[in-house]
């Protein structure tokens, strides 16, 4: 199995046993082992083999033998258990914002709501009024939560998608059957959340090369197999496209599949403005004569047009941009010299500052900021104002130890009225100040809209972390007035993140592109709370590059000095305002 199924399973047992009444640590303890799993920078099975199972965070003996049992077979005796006690949709209640394991036990018990459909059904017919613990209010928030869901089938974080799709690429090079090969499609746009995976490559016996895409470990069926394409459906339950051609036409069948579906249609009918016809097995004249292209950037070219990066591809305004050569050089994840927002075992994360401190130094960062949470999320082992002051002075000490400068910062509760977790006089005392939301989601637009702007205009708030608060997925996040909080966020001097977390990227494209055009100093954090956390970074400069962002709008693309002075005019207008 991968690594995410086995975490999907310690997932779901963490919510069952929250059902079930367990004691909140134990769910905590699988919840945690869950994420170590799926973080893991090497096979499970690999692991197991190597009796270094229990090296993750939060895996002792007892998880060890369950995830050992679930990569054997799939499942394991407890979760069997946790299973037979309930109905099997019961767990997907748990992913609507405002339900927790309370109100999902109330729903079941005495309304016989066992999913999300029944969930729909009793709102429809009004029945939720029957459940004393949910007021109007909640249970008009349950039912906007539920109309922002979809109801479509779910879809393959980029996260994984990236991993499973890049693994399938690596397999099919090394069986020595294919020339060329490259993932194609959604990954390759970096696009959030991903229906299916496109591969492509160039082979001298496409018959060959698909026998050995269709025998790759990670098949769990073949659904197809033609000539020159093969589809198969991975462990996790995702269809996977194989196409192969002649090397001279790899650069066309790359622009092709990489997409979107809009900005072909949108290529196409540029190219037959100009008496061209543009396919993935080449460019047709009016002659019909066919010139193929051994590299993507060569179709472009022949097109009288600037080279449009995969992630802008999306039907947008690039194909004017690439008609005039208009497109900025886009940020890079080479250009990333730091990162702003990162946990230790002070608060949730898994590592000490020493050993995070390396970690960012062994991948080239030149800083690292330490973020641990606030009081406020003592569910995460926030720190009291009396322990952060012991956390900084900790973090300073390690400094420039380890190869990599250390800012001693808190990612800080926004309160539901925009005040911070800490006074003004414990944020005046850290290097950075990340303000983050973590509940009371279901507030109005306008209190929403309110409570951020009051935290974009403390001083000593640096950055808005993961801004809108959304879970890939998940949860839909809180809504507000985007230019409006925009707008405050550049006049205020106050970075909006995207938090790189595969789950989160938020923000998402479309919002950073508004904010960047609003004028707003963009941070691009992978919000690490492990080592392989911190590989997440690519996720999050590439939803950067979606917005079209430069490398000039990513405040960590500065120096650690230059980062300081950013933080530094914000609080010296602040101060300067506030004594007037």
């Amino acid at each position: 199995m991968e690594n995410s199924e086995i975490a999907a399973r310690l997932a779901e047992i963490a919510a069952l046993m929250e059902f079930d009444g367990e004691p909140f640590f134990k769910t905590k303890a699988y919840e945690r082992a869950a994420r170590s799993v799926e973080d893991a920078g090497q096979p499970v099975r690999d692991m197991l083999a190597a009796g270094t199972i229990e090296t993750l965070a939060g895996v002792g003996s007892a998880i060890a033998k369950k995830i050992d049992a679930i990569q054997t077979t799939g499942t394991c005796k407890y979760l069997e258990e946790l299973r037979a006690k309930f109905p099997p949709t019961i767990v997907e209640l748990l992913s609507v914002p405002g339900i927790g394991a309370k109100t999902a036990i109330s729903l079941y018990q005495e309304l016989g709501i066992a999913g999300i459909d029944d969930l729909r059904k009793a709102v429809a017919a009004r029945m939720l009024v029957k459940i004393p613990r949910l007021g109007p209010k909640t249970i008009a928030s349950l039912e906007s939560a539920l109309a922002r869901m979809s109801f479509g089938p779910r879809r393959m974080r980029l996260g994984q998608a990236w991993e499973l799709s890049h693994a399938i690429a690596r397999a099919l090079r090394e069986s020595g059957t294919v020339n060329c090969v490259a993932v194609a499609g959604s990954v390759r746009r970096m696009e959030p959340t991903v229906g299916d995976l496109d591969i492509i490559c160039t082979s001298p016996d496409a018959t060959q090369a698909l026998e050995a895409f269709s025998a790759l470990p990670m098949v769990a069926r073949v659904s197809q197999r033609g000539i020159s394409k093969g589809t198969i459906v991975a462990g996790p339950g995702i269809s996977v496209d194989c196409r192969v051609v002649p090397d001279r036409c790899f650069g066309n069948l790359l622009q092709h599949f990489t997409g979107s579906k809009e900005h072909n249609v949108k290529l196409r009918e540029y190219a037959k403005r100009r008496g061209l016809k543009v396919s993935e097995n080449g460019i047709e004249d009016r002659e019909r004569r066919v010139v193929t292209a051994t590299e993507e950037a060569a179709v472009y070219e022949a097109l009288g047009m600037q080279f449009i990066p995969p992630e802008l591809r999306v039907g947008l305004d690039e194909i004017d941009l690439a008609r005039k050569h208009a497109i900025p050089e886009l940020v890079a994840l080479g250009d990333i010299r730091g990162e702003l927002h990162a946990h230790t075992d002070w608060s949730d994360g898994r590592r000490s500052i020493e050993e995070m401190a390396r970690a960012a130094a062994q991948r080239g960062r030149e800083y690292l900021s330490i973020s641990d949470h606030s009081q406020g999320r003592s569910v995460a082992g926030g720190l009291t104002a009396a322990r952060l002051q012991e956390h900084t002075v900790s973090v300073r000490s390690a400094s420039e130890k380890y190869g990599v400068r250390l800012f001693a910062s808190s990612e800080v509760d926004i309160r539901a009225d925009g005040s911070m977790d800490f006074p003004d006089e414990v944020l005046r005392q850290l290097d950075i100040v990340v303000g983050s939301i973590h509940s009371g989601f279901a507030g109005s637009k306008d209190k929403q809209t309110r409570r951020l702007l009051r935290a974009i205009a403390n001083p000593y708030v640096n950055i808005v972390g993961h801004p809108t608060g959304a879970i890939l997925e998940g949860r839909a996040g809180y809504e507000f007035d985007a230019d409006a909080v925009f707008e405050a966020a550049a006049r205020n001097g106050t970075a909006l993140e995207i938090n790189a977390n595969p789950a989160r990227l938020d923000l998402n494209a479309a919002l950073a592109r508004r904010a960047f055009e609003l004028g707003c100093t963009i941070a691009i954090d992978s919000d690490a709370h492990d080592f392989e956390d911190m590989d997440n970074l690519r996720f999050g400069v590439g939803t950067a590059r979606k917005a079209g962002l430069t490398k000039a709008a990513v405040l960590n693309t500065r120096s650690a000095d230059d980062v300081m002075a950013f933080v530094r005019a914000k609080r010296d207008k602040g101060e300067s305002v506030r004594r007037s």
